[in-house]
């Protein structure tokens, strides 16, 4: 069984361009392509070959909300990119993690053009764009949650 970087690391070699996705009526206000592929995601089973693929139901679910809830416009329109939001680094020296992979349920408060504050009952918790685990390594492209396939 493989870690999600295994997995990651896998699908950024073959980097494969995926299907044409059909146009979507919830779009999130996102541009239609990245919520065509949020949506996807929704209906995708875990991915086959992964260690924790019981955390991928709560990880989708937390894609969804970020966008659903309007926090995924937001960001693209303050300059954050898809993988800030919804990727993970193929590299574990780099151990990048976009913001629904990080958030484990836990409920934004707060964005602005660096970080997402989150509520967690009485806990805050930060993520920051480009902050350690969440950064940008000049050689290091995340791979987006919807292409994980199977």
């Amino acid at each position: 069984m493989g870690s999600w970087r295994d997995v990651a690391a896998a699908v950024a070699q073959r980097r494969e361009q995926p299907a044409p996705l059909p146009p979507v009526a919830e779009t999130f206000g996102l541009p239609d392509h990245l919520a065509a592929s949020l949506r996807a995601l929704e209906y995708m089973p875990a991915p086959r070959k992964i260690e924790q693929a019981d955390r991928w139901r709560g990880i989708v679910r937390d894609a969804l909300g970020v966008a659903r809830d309007g926090w995924a416009a937001n960001a693209i329109a303050l300059g954050w990119s898809a993988g800030d939001l919804f990727g993970i680094g193929p590299r574990d020296d780099w151990e990048f993690s976009g913001l629904a992979v990080w958030l484990r349920g836990r409920s934004i408060a707060l964005l602005d053009q660096q970080r997402a504050i989150v509520a967690d009952g009485d806990r805050r918790a930060a993520f920051t764009r480009g902050g350690m685990g969440h950064g940008t390594h000049p050689t290091v492209s995340p791979v987006l949650l919807w292409e994980f396939g199977r």
